[in-house]
């Protein structure tokens, strides 16, 4: 007997893709209210405040801390409220010159190796920078992009690791730095100068400007936390 019912549709596949729980939920956007300094280092994260804050309830919230503690972007302490960690110069300083010595090598490397699609990458990350000045979660994505991309182009593996370790340190402190008056349209600038360098295909010029440009952050992020204690 011939079955006349049509076939039954496959099944469609089920998603691999698993939720993200409450404490990561509230754990992602602590993080980012952090790492933004929306929430400023040594601020006091008050839970029921963090509750009403994150729309979550207490639980989430207190395990998302916890969370972010292991991260070093919040300080527990016994019987009070916990702290956004501060930032301490003395530990900073030293990886922003690494990241100097790292990011200066390799532009100045991805002058010499960098392809012409890099290239033309790297100017429309320029273009989008341009157009998310005031928008700074935009803004700090696309800096990140565009500092990784130029040391892609170094094709050295090891640098790359080095600095994939460094930069993942320094994100919360970067961006301390460029919130400081002016430091958006500077920044910009320096873009655009080692955009210019890489063109050019000149090593030297590539080298000197992102180091400087690194070095400049430093030199805020340290004026910035040092005007604070006054």
């Amino acid at each position: 007997m011939v079955d006349l019912l049509p076939p039954l549709p496959d099944a469609p596949p089920r998603s691999t893709r698993r939720e993200p729980s409450l404490t990561e939920q509230a754990a992602a956007a602590l993080r980012r209210l952090i790492l933004l300094n929306i929430i400023p280092p040594g601020e006091v994260l008050n839970e029921p405040d963090l509750v009403t804050r994150l729309g979550m309830s207490r639980t989430p919230v207190r395990e998302a801390l916890k969370l972010l503690a292991g991260e070093g972007l919040v300080t527990l302490r016994r019987n009070r409220a916990a702290l956004a960690a501060r930032l301490d110069p003395a530990d900073l300083v030293p990886l922003f010159e690494l990241e100097a010595a790292l990011e200066s090598a390799c532009a100045g490397l991805a002058a010499e190796r960098m392809t012409p699609a890099e290239l033309a990458r790297l100017a429309g990350l320029q273009d989008a920078l341009e157009a998310a000045r005031d928008d700074r979660d935009t803004y700090t994505r696309l800096n990140r992009q565009a500092h990784r991309l130029i040391v892609t182009a170094s094709r050295s593996p090891a640098i790359a690791e080095a600095h994939g370790r460094a930069f993942a340190r320094l994100e919360r402190a970067r961006n301390f730095a460029l919130a400081a008056d002016g430091r958006v349209a500077e920044s910009l600038a320096e873009h655009r100068a080692i955009l210019d360098a890489l063109r050019a295909r000149d090593p030297e010029r590539a080298r000197t400007r992102m180091h400087a440009h690194v070095a400049r952050t430093q030199a805020l992020l340290v004026a910035r936390l040092e005007g604070r204690k006054r």
